[in-house]
């Protein structure tokens, strides 16, 4: 969860009787206008839901994973796990958990205005968000009117907890001084260091080591990118400064786009749903959504439904060095965060990511891959102590601990469509617009059998582990929420190594929508992330890049294509000097 909980204030207790559609979202939307018969657990009181989805979150904590579905999905490396993370925390920046408040939407919006643009890292650029940025001595000795432009790096730590010397391996963090913060109090002496605010643009980026990790590489490329434009075109003013802020900022966000397409999404969606959407280009024709003013609101099918599926890629170890070190705990890496334990940060130098690890630069096989896309999830996200139940079980009405729980309660409330009704508006719509999308998405009846099947497979009654009744199981088989039933239709069509049909429909039509609604352009000029980087040349000059400065930079299309790139640039190489390679 992030954001506050907006659950104890008196006048927003009590929440909704009834579950209904809700024509305010703030920023998001329903995939298509919802109807109140057509949403998630129409009709049903949400309590009693909840204690539903309790009882399917027990169920899902009862699976076992055994061949043919081993917990390695050799298709998608462990990097894209904190790929998609970063890319949601780019399409999605809600101020409350709707788990947390029950539904009531007081102060819940997204704030994410421009998704897909990367500002995740940048957040409001220089001035808006000036601590995400260095101060340097141009900065200084102009007293502020030449711009910050290069994103922060901050150093690592040793075992004994010394930064001298060490390499400028993390994101930056800093110390609040000479403030009232209690926190910070040392009865006696001076007060505490403690590192609590994480120098990035959003916080949500340092939620652990490896989300920080990534988060450092694109602070790393950006301020390779600006350094050669700054070499050829050097700022002596602060609009030349921004223009050239401006340009990487374009590079960057476009090599980005492009790696969505062609590398996280090839690798994540079901084959002939990525077919219909991407290939041989996008084609705003085949949106199944015709509401384009509305594009750039994500849907909560979106948000609180398919892309919840990351949540079932988390390892419990991985290996972050060598190869043949030993495997870290997960659980460690959640210790690295300046908000819940600034004493342990800044991460230490065996969390230092050698991404070979992670991803297959160089046609090497990574060592570490993700959980296979399953009903099943790691033992991290289904710990109590970093995923304590947001209401406590109390009296049978509250939750269990994990993620499986908090995803399952975010869409009783987020007011998502139900599966069957959304199975049956997508084969009309393909229908009415003529296009072969229903071909491959089946009917949910299709689904009831198996689904039936899988409910019942673990059933225990002297267990202690909380069991379905007959009631229980045809409930759910009726009217199942969309972040199950994405993971159980992965694992049905896929054996979970990449989405099904639907969980594929719901993502491509929002990212190509997100991308339709806030295309990267100059003037009158489109940038087209499909095509090549040396092909749109011409409106990056008209923006004000110098072409012996994009000259440097090759095609990228994946993303071990651009680890490939930095790492021959000695981008990836830790460095404890002050100035990095130009």
């Amino acid at each position: 969860m992030h954001g506050v909980n907006l659950s104890v204030i008196p006048e927003l207790e009590g929440g909704p009787r009834e579950l209904g559609a809700d024509s305010n979202l703030d920023g998001m939307r329903n995939l298509f206008p919802l109807s109140d018969s057509s949403v998630f657990g129409a009709g049903k009181n949400p309590a009693d839901l909840r204690i539903l989805m309790r009882k399917l979150a027990a169920r899902i904590n009862r699976e076992k994973v055994n061949d043919p579905e081993p917990e390695d999905n050799p298709n998608i490396p462990s990097g894209y796990t904190y790929l998609l993370q970063l890319i949601t925390h780019d399409m999605v920046n809600t101020s409350i958990s709707l788990a947390a408040t029950q539904g009531r939407r007081f102060g819940f919006q997204n704030t994410r205005q421009q998704p897909l643009t990367l500002d995740t890292i940048y957040g409001g650029g220089p001035d808006i968000s000036p601590h995400a940025y260095e101060y340097s001595r141009v900065c200084m000795q102009s007293r502020g009117f030449m711009p910050r432009t290069k994103l922060r790096c901050g150093r690592a730590q040793t075992r004994s907890g010394s930064t001298a010397n060490t390499p400028f391996a993390d994101v930056g963090r800093a110390m609040p001084v000479d403030v009232r913060d209690d926190g910070l109090a040392n009865p006696g002496g001076a007060p505490r260091c403690l590192r609590t605010e994480a120098l990035i643009a959003d916080a949500r980026n340092e939620d652990q080591a490896l989300i920080a990790q990534m988060t450092l590489l694109f602070h790393r490329m950006h301020n390779f990118i600006l350094d050669q434009i700054d070499s050829v075109l050097p700022p002596s003013t602060a609009p030349d400064a921004y223009r050239n802020f401006i340009c990487a900022r374009f590079v960057l966000t476009l090599i980005y786009r492009k790696i969505i397409i062609k590398d996280v999404l090839y690798q994540l969606l079901d084959s002939s749903v990525y077919r219909y959407y991407f290939l041989p280009e996008i084609n705003p024709g085949n949106l199944l959504s015709d509401d384009a003013a509305e594009f750039g609101k994500i849907p909560v099918e979106f948000s609180h439904g398919a892309f919840r599926c990351g949540h079932a890629m988390f390892r419990d170890t991985y290996v972050v060095k060598d190869a043949l070190d030993e495997p870290l705990d997960a659980g460690r890496a959640m210790q690295f965060n300046s908000r819940r334990s600034p004493g342990f940060v800044p991460l230490t130098e065996d969390w230092i990511v050698n991404w070979e690890r992670f991803f297959k630069v160089n046609g090497h096989e990574p060592v570490n891959h993700s959980r296979r896309l399953l009903p099943h999830f790691s033992s991290l996200a289904k710990s109590g102590f970093y995923f304590a139940p947001m209401m406590p079980n109390r009296d049978g009405r509250g939750d269990i601990a994990g993620l499986p729980n908090r995803d399952l309660v975010s869409s009783v409330f987020a007011r998502v469509w139900s599966v069957p009704k959304l199975i049956d508006k997508l084969r009309l719509r393909s229908a009415e617009k003529g296009t072969e999308l229903s071909n491959f998405l089946p009917m949910y009846d299709e689904h009831i059998s198996g689904l039936t099947e899988w409910l019942k497979k673990t059933a225990d009654p002297g267990g202690i582990s909380e069991q379905f009744t007959d009631d229980d199981i045809a409930a759910i088989v009726q009217d199942p929420p969309l972040p199950f039933f994405v993971l159980y239709e992965a694992k049905k069509k896929h054996h979970g190594l990449r989405l099904g049909p639907l969980g594929s429909i719901i993502i491509a039509e929002t990212v190509v929508g997100a991308m339709l609604k806030y295309p990267l352009m100059v003037a009158d000029s489109e940038f087209n992330p499909l095509r090549e980087l040396k092909a749109q040349l011409g409106p990056l000059q008209r923006l004000g890049a110098p072409a012996a400065a994009i000259s440097k930079i090759p095609e990228i299309v994946t993303f071990d294509d651009l680890l490939t790139f930095m790492k021959s640039n000695g981008i990836l190489e830790p460095r404890s000097d002050e100035h990095p390679p130009q």
